[in-house]
């Protein structure tokens, strides 16, 4: 699983190098706005009234100091991107997590049944996949997981703009890549040997690399999955009470289940490997975007007797 990883390192360091750029040139005026990280008067409880205009600035001066760094487009749209980046948060975690998908690749021992594994191991499911071996269908499965992941990106800078669909961009990479981290984890801890090693198809070269033990969890369908449910979660936010967050979940997930499934038929992964690696994939997908919060808030404004409206929060 090899090839996602220089993809996503390229969308993380675009994503880092542009991040300064939108910061600079952020501005305008939103409806109401909370100081912004870094602003010399950030706020701090309510001072007593006695206390010294000295203490109020050293309480200020703390408070500036824990405050988070956003990473903010040009804010031309306050309803634009769906997420928050912060710099103390999202690139930490864009670091740790390309170091950890980084640790299957160097990886070289064979594995311990290497060059021929008896089958007779398998549960019966994995077992029908024994043997397995197709470099077309390994083809296939990253050719589809590239579309996946440029296809997410493309949707969202058509919908919402360079800035903001960029923005928005780096967290589905991010829930990608921490997808990737934690299977890379449980694959170099698992050490199960892949399905073609269980037969000689594959090269004898392939069979005694240290690749040949990296079978679960599939990588693959962890990425893919975890880049549609982003996804998803985005296009719910920008588009609320939609169906093309559905249709976008209903075709990506689809092409997605075709990466799973192209990694089996290719002998890389057995069904199980797949299934657990979509379903680790949609979870850390669903998390990542939900943890990064929206940077404007719209909430119902009750007025004088028979006034409404709505004021609009924003972060810049």
């Amino acid at each position: 699983m090899a090839a996602p990883i220089p993809v996503l390192a390229a969308l993380l360091v675009a994503g880092a190098g542009w991040a300064g750029l939108a910061r600079a040139e952020a501005g305008g005026s939103p409806a109401t706005s909370d100081p912004p990280a870094g602003d010399a008067n950030p706020p701090i409880a309510t001072p007593s009234p006695d206390a010294s205009p000295q203490k109020v600035d050293e309480a200020r001066s703390t408070a500036a100091a824990a405050e988070l760094t956003p990473i903010l487009p040009s804010p031309q749209n306050p309803l634009r991107p769906a997420f928050q980046l912060y710099a103390e948060i999202d690139l930490p975690v864009m670091g740790i997590g390309l170091a950890f998908a980084s640790a299957r690749l160097v990886k070289s021992q064979p594995v311990y049944c290497a060059p021929l594994c008896d089958p007779s191991g398998l549960n019966a499911l994995d077992r029908t996949t024994a043997g397995y071996w197709s470099p077309a269908w390994q083809q296939a499965s990253n050719y589809a997981l590239l579309a996946l992941g440029l296809g997410a990106g493309a949707l969202l800078v058509i919908d919402e703009g360079l800035w903001p669909g960029l923005n928005d961009s780096v967290v589905i990479a991010e829930s990608a890549l921490s997808g990737i981290a934690i299977a890379s984890m449980m694959t170099l801890a698992a050490g199960r040997p892949r399905p073609f090693v269980y037969g000689e198809k594959a090269p004898l070269s392939e069979r005694n690399s240290g690749n040949a033990g990296l079978s679960f969890l599939s990588s693959h369908a962890v990425a893919s999955f975890a880049i549609v449910t982003s996804t998803f979660v985005a296009m719910r936010r920008l588009h609320p009470g939609s169906k093309a967050a559905w249709v976008v979940l209903g075709a990506g997930g689809a092409l997605a289940a075709f990466v799973a499934s192209a990694r089996v038929m290719g002998g890389q992964h057995f069904i199980t490997d797949s299934l657990g690696g979509a379903i680790v994939g949609a979870s850390v997908g669903m998390l990542v975007a939900s943890l990064h919060g929206s940077p404007v808030t719209i909430l119902p404004v009750v007025a004088a007797a028979g006034q409404r409206g709505m004021a609009l929060s924003a972060r810049f």
